[in-house]
């Protein structure tokens, strides 16, 4: 017989959009928290669930970043006096990551009550300071002491990585942003494919159309507008090219207004709460890893064995295969997250599965690291109303494809005893070592993956590309022959000469 003080479920979950920002008299971050969370206490029944609280995990928020303690403050703006408060990491995993620890929480014993909050006013920031919430992003992620010195100063779960992910070699030719990195990965993706820029454009379109169908009926989605795939991927004034082969539709937006929150406890106490198995969603298996730190060090841009390790162990967990599973939300920062999972995790263009329950970020808004949050509210929902045979996967990713964490969510609870995962970090590991990134490569090699940055104007900038050499990698800047080449053609593969610089690489066709 299952112990159901060792099964862990959600019971509640909550959602708030601001549609009015920067106005002075609008609700702020801590409003929406408080919003968010007593939706998520109404849709568990109440029964003054946020004052009974023994945990509270606030999600790292770029609107809240000067707050010495937002996850204490969270607790007392809630009335919680009994709750441990937890400052989240940051990344886009860390909702599901949380949820993955909650869980183990349940499986040890504890019986706790959690809430997992979060929330983003970048919109309102950006309204009310000029500068931009994203420019000053922009700035941070490019400055890897800077990051160091907020991990320092501002303890959480789990800790924020000094380094940003970025490599001095990446960063000293102009990557950096979540934008080149993903493209990088997108070139090798299109390649694989055997996709010329035409297909490989209408491919993308195509994948987020699907995920754009559901923002336009989410009452959440910051962009609800419907959009075709010809829309969202074909460069027009109103579109214009951010970083090729991205176009402004096709990128995770962060400027929103909106929060989100779920309650997870333990089975029993959802019984004792008065609540049914059909009101839960139980979480089934859980599982969590990473992939190469350094983007350009990763033998194969487009596939990701964390996440391949991640979804099989979650499942197994699940005691299910990703054949039942019903629904899927898959991170969708940019086209090549879905394309990168659906690869890793068995799924082909025609699986008319759903890809996301939530709208993506470039369309229901990427609220910072809290995206995933949102999606296990919308799991939570569509558990409950499809019943014991619903299965949904979740994936969060953070950095640039590189931290991965996967939860398994069913409408039926399990046959066995749940246990916890096995370490998946060592077989993720032996699967690739990174291949060595050096800044003073010499002489004739291939372009491994690239990308070419387009200024506001909309015409192209930089060409960025990763060169490998004799065994090493290096990254430079193309040509402007090359250049041009790298927007009109698959060059994954083309011979290229590069030459060092005083800083800065070079690269060009041979």
């Amino acid at each position: 017989m299952v112990d159901l003080t060792r099964v862990p479920v959600l019971i509640g979950g909550g959602q708030f959009t601001n549609r009015s920002p920067g106005g002075d008299d609008g609700p702020g971050a801590w409003d929406m928290l408080r919003i968010a969370a007593g939706e998520a206490a109404a849709d568990a029944g109440d029964k003054g669930l946020l004052r009974r609280l023994s945990d509270i995990w606030l999600v790292s928020s770029l609107t809240l970043q000067g707050e010495p303690d937002a996850a204490g403050r969270l607790r007392d703006e809630l009335g919680a006096v009994n709750a441990r408060a937890v400052n989240g990491g940051a990344g886009g995993a860390v909702p599901q990551w949380l949820a993955g620890r909650a869980a183990e929480e349940v499986l040890r014993g504890r019986r706790p009550l959690v809430l997992i909050a979060g929330c983003e006013a970048l919109a309102t920031k950006r309204l009310r300071d000029r500068a931009g919430a994203l420019d000053n992003l922009r700035s941070n992620m490019s400055d890897s002491a800077a990051r160091g010195q907020r991990a320092a100063t501002a303890p959480t779960f789990p800790p924020i990585d000094a380094d940003p992910g970025v490599h001095a070699v990446e960063l000293a030719h102009g990557l950096g942003l979540p934008t080149h990195m993903y493209a990088l990965a997108e070139s090798v993706v299109a390649h694989q494919a055997g996709d010329d820029v035409a297909a490989h454009r209408a491919r993308m379109g195509r994948i987020m159309e699907r995920l754009n169908a559901v923002a336009a009926d989410n009452p959440y989605a910051w962009f609800p507008a419907r959009r075709s795939a010809a829309e969202l991927a074909t460069p027009s004034p109103s579109n214009r090219v951010v970083c090729h082969p991205f176009t402004k539709y096709l990128c995770a937006i962060m400027d929103v207004d909106m929060a989100a929150s779920v309650l997870m406890t333990d089975a029993q106490t959802a019984r004792d709460l008065g609540l049914a198995t059909s009101d839960v969603a139980f979480v089934a298996g859980w599982a969590d890893a990473k992939d190469i730190w350094y983007v350009s060090e990763r033998p194969d841009l487009g596939r990701s064995p964390a996440i391949n390790a991640c979804a099989g162990s979650a499942l197994s967990m699940a005691g299910a295969s990703i054949d039942d599973v019903t629904a899927f939300d898959l991170y969708s920062a940019f086209p090549v997250a879905v394309e990168v999972t659906m690869g890793a995790i068995g799924l082909t263009e025609s699986d008319p599965r759903p890809l996301t329950l939530t709208g993506g970020l470039p369309y229901h808004g990427g609220a910072g690291n809290n995206y995933v949050t949102h999606s296990l509210v919308n799991t939570l929902h569509r558990v409950r109303s499809g019943g014991a045979d619903e299965t949904v996967l979740v994936h969060g990713n953070g950095y640039f494809l590189t931290k991965h964490a996967v939860g398994v969510y069913r409408g039926a609870p399990p046959v066995g005893a749940t246990v916890t995962q096995d370490d998946l970090q060592r077989s993720v590991d032996a699967d690739a070592a990174p291949i060595p990134l050096s800044g003073t490569v010499e002489g004739r090699g291939h372009i491994v993956a690239y990308t070419v940055d387009y200024d506001r104007a909309g015409g192209p900038a930089d060409g960025i590309v990763v060169a490998e050499v004799r065994g090493s990698r290096t990254v430079a800047i193309a040509s402007n022959e090359l250049r041009d080449a790298l927007v009109s053609a698959d060059c994954v593969g083309q011979g290229v000469h590069v030459t060092p610089g005083a800083g800065r690489n070079t690269v060009a066709q041979v």
